[in-house]
């Protein structure tokens, strides 16, 4: 294993603290050792946002596999530069929208994809975290260069969830932002309504204006029944069966309980690790490394690859474009399939 670090003493402490063995890793200044290297199959990229693009076309030119954290890319141009270096190379690519290993993530996109939400018509997704100086990127993430844009470094775990979740593409995005947190480049709070395929209706909230804990909120509105964070609700002429969902339900780290939703209406609860934990040993990044092997083992393409990712950069860049605009709708999808560069 190899290492890209830019102080030595500092990751070794690092792994000790945390007690990660890595017998035999080489450690190295130079990115291009590890692409140069025969050793090396596939490459983490967890570089500040602005390296991104520019790090993953080198991969993919060095014919490796790659792990790219988000943003992807930082405007069109570098999302452009990676999909053509990825198609050229044919390496595997998996992107850190981890939430999909989420066990409440995954239940909610089966709970759509099963019917048992009928047909969507509304979706909303809410990333919502206070980021001040005490994160230990803040000297780069608070910067236009870097950071881009709240959605871009942070909010784009929501219009991804989004997308995902609905299993709707959007047509259309228009967007108004604020700023009231200090130190920001950028503003710091950015609402997003986005028209959906099949005539559904979204919206993103992301944030760090809040007085709140981190908090990811979902919600999923069909013509059956409701999901909203850790409650499904429907009308009483339509009950959804409770014994038949825990039958059905495919995933044992959910349980499903009796619960209300308001006053007196019925309802089930979700119970399980909600993707609102601000504790990394929570995040399921096992789940993310586990696909990328197993599509480099098998020669396919992840369900998280540059290419799907490409889709939610588009939306987060589209309606930073609509906020600059003052609220303009901007359409879908900026990138013309046929465009090169």
């Amino acid at each position: 294993m190899w290492l890209h670090v830019r102080d030595e003493a500092r990751a070794r402490e690092k792994l000790a603290r945390y007690g990660v063995a890595v017998p035999g890793v080489r450690f190295t200044p130079r990115y291009e050792d590890l692409l140069e290297s025969a050793e090396v199959d596939i490459v983490s990229i967890t570089t500040p946002n602005h390296l991104h693009a520019g790090q993953a076309v080198a991969a993919a030119r060095a014919g490796k596999h790659f792990v790219l954290e988000k943003p992807t890319g930082l405007d069109t141009r570098e999302l452009v530069r990676i999909r053509n270096a990825v198609r050229r190379a044919k390496v595997r690519t998996i992107v850190s929208f981890e939430l999909h290993y989420n066990p409440y993530l995954r239940f909610v996109h089966w709970l759509r994809a099963s019917g048992r939400l009928g047909r969507l018509r509304f979706a909303r997704v809410q990333y919502l975290s206070r980021v001040t100086n005490w994160y230990s990127g803040w000297g780069w993430v608070r910067t236009r260069k870097s950071g881009g844009s709240h959605l871009l470094a942070a909010g784009c775990h929501a219009v991804d969830a989004l997308r995902w979740c609905s299993g709707l593409e959007a047509e259309e995005v228009s967007a108004y932002h604020t700023r009231f947190t200090k130190g920001y480049e950028w503003p710091t709070t950015i609402e997003a309504n986005v028209k959906l395929g099949k005539g559904a209706l979204g919206h993103v909230t992301s944030s760090t204006d809040f007085m709140l804990p981190y908090t990811f909120g979902v919600e999923l509105m069909g013509d059956r029944a409701t999901v909203r964070d850790t409650l499904i609700t429907w009308l009483k002429e339509q009950p959804l069966d409770l014994d038949e969902l825990r039958r059905a339900n495919p995933f044992p780290d959910v349980k499903l309980l009796e619960g209300r939703y308001g006053s007196e209406s019925p309802a089930v609860r979700i119970e399980t690790l909600m993707p609102d934990s601000a504790d990394v040993s929570h995040h399921p990044f096992q789940g993310e490394i586990d696909e990328m092997v197993d599509a480099v083992r098998r020669g396919r393409e992840t369900h998280l690859s540059v290419f799907d990712a490409q889709k939610t950069m588009e939306l987060c860049l589209a309606a930073d474009l609509s906020a600059e605009k003052g609220g303009r709708p901007v359409r879908l999808p900026l990138i013309p399939e046929h465009r090169r560069d």
